[in-house]
């Protein structure tokens, strides 16, 4: 009578040590399931339009269409990358009219800046060649009578 009931005992410890390994087996599976996907790297490039210190949020304007006309916003971390004119920077560098190359991940639908290039802003004037009055530029200059023909 006593061999029953302890074979019982047993069977029903055995089955409940085989469901709840199942049940933790299942729950393994599941955090495998939200375990982080990688982030697809993206760039952009354009105009610095302003940038909070405080908050380390960026607003870009697109220099290509292909980005949008709208302007780009981006969450700047705080271990970020930034150079200007390829050295090392501080965010507090980012100035606003900087062109900018911004390599960024978006994570929860907000952009977030991961290394930031920045170029210094040209003086108005400086990137323009001196013009000169037109027609003077392709104009060679021939002694005086040369240009008459002598019959």
């Amino acid at each position: 009578m006593i061999l029953p009931l302890v074979l019982s005992l047993l069977l029903v410890a055995l089955l409940a040590g085989c469901g709840g390994s199942d049940q933790s087996g299942g729950g393994q599976q599941k955090g495998k399931a939200t375990k982080k996907e990688k982030l697809t790297r993206k760039v952009a490039i354009g105009t610095v339009r302003d940038y909070k210190d405080d908050r380390r949020r960026l607003s870009l304007r697109p220099a290509a269409e292909a980005q949008g006309k709208k302007p780009l916003g981006f969450k700047v971390r705080k271990k970020a990358q930034v150079t200007l004119d390829g050295k090392q920077a501080e965010l507090g560098e980012i100035e606003k009219g900087q062109q900018a190359q911004i390599r960024y991940v978006v994570k929860n639908d907000v952009n977030r800046a991961i290394i930031v290039q920045l170029f210094s802003k040209q003086p108005s004037g400086e990137d323009k060649k001196e013009k000169k009055p037109s027609g003077e530029d392709n104009k060679e200059k021939k002694p005086s009578g040369e240009d008459e023909k002598s019959d």
